[in-house]
């Protein structure tokens, strides 16, 4: 989440101290002086001059100072920016229509007095009595008569009447079928492109006001919408035609689709038509246009050609920024309909929605990144592969690849596309490194291709905000048993803490938590409930009971030799062999060896969330979208359900929003809570003194700490960091 970080004004004190008392007065004769001396000295460039704004205060100090001390708040000057975040502009007085906009005060350099704030077209028209209808319900009507291209920013709905409209590489023509649209604007925008003499309808889309409701209980939901007007207070979308239609203090980017990518779409389209099928392997560096590119070709694919009405396959490799299940898996999506919004928009995996996708299989990496794993990366890799070639045979297949490009991760790209044989293997990029494309062209047994990476020029999220906005996304879909089917899915708008948890019990005759197993780090048994209470863990179902390879070796009992390999399928019966409890009673497979499920025999149903554990009653508070339809079909065919911890990103989002919920509230009556996240780098905690004193809990919120006014961090919170510079130099002294 993003870093709330106080900026504070340097005191009169500190002026003074600095030895600069009269700065200010000093700064405003030296102006004087030089105007006097330009206007005694006339010459013929002077009549030609761009006249200066006459507003500009010089006293813009001592106001900020002044301001200070009367307690008022001071704004900072900002960067200008593509987005809305824009200065007070007025048109020269030249009368060329030029706008101006002052970013300094410094009148001796007049680059810095003036400079022209550059006003961006987003769209190629401008709306007028002939082209632009608004009808019931907020629906507007667009008859354009030439090509034209136009962003549409918030959630809408897409309904061709004539011609063609094509948006986010799929073409739309005209049909009943609205086509839902999610564009906000802390990812590239999309861009809507019309054909000569078309008409079409942009409708509201309501079922994403839950969606916006996320916005009160996390920042990095807060902003990324359409603006309401006082017209179209109900509108759920704003038609951007230049820069200065866009948020204030938003950075609009549009989506953008090179030449190179356009021509590639086009034969792509033209080869998988003559063929019926085709696999494609994308890959390239971090930030390259992998997931952009992957998802324009799959809306095309969808749009154009005929063997896509039963859909297309797609392999979800990258762990980091995966489009349809939550960061940390691995997947292999069934795509039926284009697909039009960012990932956290679609989150809904155990529920599709008109037939738009469907999850077929997918695995717990339990880390967002291969490098955690990488033999089990390959594993779960060449699983779905082969699920894909029993269930999805003859379907184009796509394969999304994360950026690591260089050393083990080089290794592991070689070793799928040996293992898959893709008819193309397409890399973004154009700038190498030219070992990783030798590497990867020699493994192309079939066409190999480069394009060039389109990366984003500004961002408003990392990439960890955009993996928590997709997990929070996750954890508040709507139970898909109390909704009704909608087009959209639909989200809880309420604090985690309020949602009443699923109870598993692991004490008594009716528990139902079958182990817990760890990957990469290993807990100790006594120390298994600290480390998992308030951490993302996967659920996975064992189909078969060979899915704890090397488990039974380690930890069955010496008896258990005897067993046949048919017994050892029987899953209860080999929990009891390798499944000890911790001293609360909680049911833990060791893995010393940190051996993984085998994939071919086990599938990821879902993330939990641990609430708490209640150590008194023997139970594990979970919260879970996952529906009690589906445990209930699970336990009917007799298999068993655990609980797997790894590397997952802490859920940090899920500790705050009961307070940013309450912070929302309570901003307009000036008592609400300021809520700070800050990163570990920029603590600074270890230069402030230790106060004994403060060592206390001081918030009845787990996992969050509360300073009260000018309150210290108590003893203990320290950032500790690993030195690893220790022996150096050792070998020199004597």
């Amino acid at each position: 989440m993003s870093s709330s970080k106080r900026r504070k004004l340097e005191s009169e004190d500190a002026a003074k101290q600095a030895g600069s008392p009269v700065s200010a007065v000093s700064a405003l004769a030296a102006r004087r002086r030089l105007a006097e001396a330009a206007q005694e000295q006339p010459s013929k460039a002077s009549t030609t001059s761009k006249p200066t704004d006459t507003r500009a205060n010089p006293f813009t100090l001592l106001q900020s100072l002044k301001g200070k001390e009367h307690g008022k708040a001071i704004q900072s000057p900002t960067k200008p920016n593509r987005g809305g975040s824009r200065r007070r502009e007025e048109p020269a007085a030249d009368g060329t229509g030029q706008r101006w906009s002052r970013i300094g005060e410094q009148a001796d350099d007049p680059s810095d007095v003036v400079t022209p704030a550059k006003l961006i077209q987003y769209s190629s028209f401008r709306p007028s009595k002939r082209n632009h209808l608004v009808k019931a319900g907020g629906v507007i009507e667009l008859r354009l008569t030439q090509t034209e291209r136009f962003m549409v920013l918030g959630t809408f709905g897409v309904r061709v009447l004539t011609g063609e409209v094509t948006i986010l590489g799929s073409f739309i023509r005209p049909s009943e079928t609205v086509h839902w649209v999610s564009a906000p604007h802390c990812y590239a925008v999309p861009v809507l492109r019309t054909s000569e003499n078309t008409s079409l309808e942009l409708h509201n889309d309501h079922n994403t006001n839950s969606l916006r409701g996320l916005g009160p209980l996390s920042p990095l939901f807060r902003g990324i919408w359409n603006e309401a007007s006082a017209s179209s207070r109900r509108s759920t979308f704003q038609i951007l035609y230049s820069s200065d239609d866009a948020p204030k203090r938003s950075l609009v980017q549009d989506l953008v689709s090179p030449p190179a990518w356009n021509q590639k779409l086009a034969a792509l389209v033209a080869q998988t038509r003559r063929n019926g099928s085709w696999a494609g392997f994308i890959c390239g560096p971090k930030s390259s246009g992998k997931s952009t590119f992957s998802k324009l070709l799959a809306n095309r694919l969808l749009t154009c050609i005929e063997p896509a009405r039963d859909g297309i396959a797609i392999i979800d490799l990258d762990p980091g920024q995966p489009e349809f299940c939550p960061a940390g898996t691995l997947s292999l999506v069934h795509v039926l309909q284009p697909n039009f919004g960012p990932p956290f928009t679609h989150t809904d995996v155990h529920r599709h929605h008109r037939g738009g996708y469907k999850v077929v299989r997918w695995h717990p990496l339990a880390s967002v990144t291969p490098a955690s794993a990488p033999d089990l990366y390959m594993e779960c890799t060449f699983d779905l592969i082969n699920t894909y070639r029993k269930v999805l045979a003859g379907l184009p297949l796509l394969i999304n690849t994360p950026g690591w490009i260089l050393g083990t991760g080089l290794e592991l790209l070689v070793e799928i596309i040996k293992g898959l044989n893709p008819d193309e293997v397409i890399y973004m990029s154009e700038d190498g490194p030219a070992d990783t494309v030798e590497a990867l062209r020699d493994a192309s047994k079939k066409t190999f291709s480069a394009l060039p990476s389109q990366q984003s020029e500004f961002t408003s999220r990392t990439a960890a905000h955009l993996r928590a906005m997709q997990t929070l996304s996750y954890f508040h879909i709507a139970n898909s048993e109390d909704v009704k089917p909608q087009p959209t899915p639909s989200w809880s708008i309420l604090p985690l803490s309020s949602i009443s948890p699923w109870i598993v019990r692991y004490l008594g005759p009716n528990k139902s938590l079958t182990g817990i197993l760890c990957y990469d780090y290993q807990a100790q048994p006594d120390l298994l409930a600290e480390t998992i209470n308030g951490m993302v863990l996967a659920a996975v179902e064992i189909e078969d009971g060979q899915a704890f390879r090397g488990l039974s070796r380690t930890q069955a009992p010496t008896e258990s030799s005897s067993k046949s390999t048919h017994d050892l399928g029987k899953i209860g019966s080999f929990l009891d062999l390798v499944t000890v409890n911790t001293p609360e009673g909680i049911p833990y497979i060791p893995n010393p060896d940190d051996v993984a499920l085998d994939p071919r025999f086990s599938r990821c149903i879902g993330l939990v969330l641990v609430r708490g554990i209640d150590k008194a009653n023997g139970a594990i508070h979970l919260l879970t979208p996952i529906p009690q339809s589906e445990i209930e079909e699970i336990k009917s065919r007799g298999r068993d359900i655990v609980l797997v911890h790894g590397k997952f990103d802490a859920p940090t989002w899920a500790y705050t929003e009961e307070l940013y919920r309450r912070s929302s509230q309570e901003e307009g009556s000036g008592i609400g809570v300021e809520v700070m996240d800050e990163d570990t780098e920029d603590d600074c905690s270890d230069e402030q003194p230790e106060d004994v004193a403060l060592a206390h809990d001081v918030t009845a919120t787990p996992w969050v700490e509360s300073l009260r006014e000018n309150e210290k961090r108590p003893i203990g919170s320290r950032v500790w960091r690993v030195r690893r510079d220790l022996g150096r130099g050792n070998g020199d002294r004597e």
